[in-house]
């Protein structure tokens, strides 16, 4: 990282306080102590954020408590528009990395890697390189349709509906489909999304990206 980054700010959401501590010092040769602040919740992040001019990165757990995953990424791209979203997350589930990329994180890194990985990832971002990137402890991950393989682009057009409240008789008239079709995709959608309930698909569908409404 160059010099450019002398008066540039740089802030860190993570609820553990020694994880939280490592990063700050792997971000201190960069922005200096003055320049990175920190926070161990999604509000206090989201509050220091918008009162932070020049921010240029923020390092976010999605695993936080209260605010998180793709809702934590979603508002802090929100309230810090000019800043990159790194995601620093303990998980390896492929949908939710999807989901966190979807709802405006740059990258998604795993608590696994080494620092040093993660210094490169947090330079590539600096230099406008690395867009959509996921990087596990094996290495970078290739993302794609294969996220979710279980659901066809019918069926993803199904639970689109599906979560805006439309009963399988008004599914069907949108996508003129017989009513007993859409039953059919409405049962692999509650088994894709491991769920036994609409409500609970709605849940699961926002939880990892596929459906952003309220």
């Amino acid at each position: 990282m160059d010099g450019s980054l002398k008066h540039a700010r740089a802030l860190i959401v993570e609820d553990h306080p020694l994880y939280r501590n490592a990063l700050i010092s792997l971000l201190q040769p960069a922005f200096g102590e003055a320049g990175i602040q920190a926070a161990p919740t999604a509000e206090e992040g989201l509050r220091l954020g918008a009162a932070t001019p020049d921010l240029r990165i923020i390092l976010l757990d999605p695993g936080l408590p209260q605010m998180n995953g793709v809702e934590a990424v979603a508002a802090f791209a929100r309230a810090c528009p000019g800043a990159l979203i790194i995601a620093v997350s303990a998980s390896d589930d492929r949908r939710e990395v999807d989901a966190a990329l979807r709802a405006g994180a740059l990258a998604f890194v795993s608590k696994a890697v080494a620092p040093d990985v993660l210094f490169r990832v947090i330079a590539d971002a600096l230099a406008g390189r690395g867009q959509g990137r996921w990087i596990t402890a094996e290495g970078e991950q290739i993302l794609g349709e294969a996220q979710l393989p279980g659901l066809s682009p019918r069926q993803r057009e199904v639970l689109a509906l599906l979560c805006q409240g439309h009963s399988n008789k008004e599914i069907g008239l949108r996508l003129s489909l017989a009513e007993i079709t859409v039953k059919m995709h409405v049962t692999q959608i509650f088994r894709v999304l491991e769920v036994a309930s609409r409500t609970q698909a709605v849940r699961a569908a926002r939880r990892i990206g596929l459906y952003a409404g309220e």
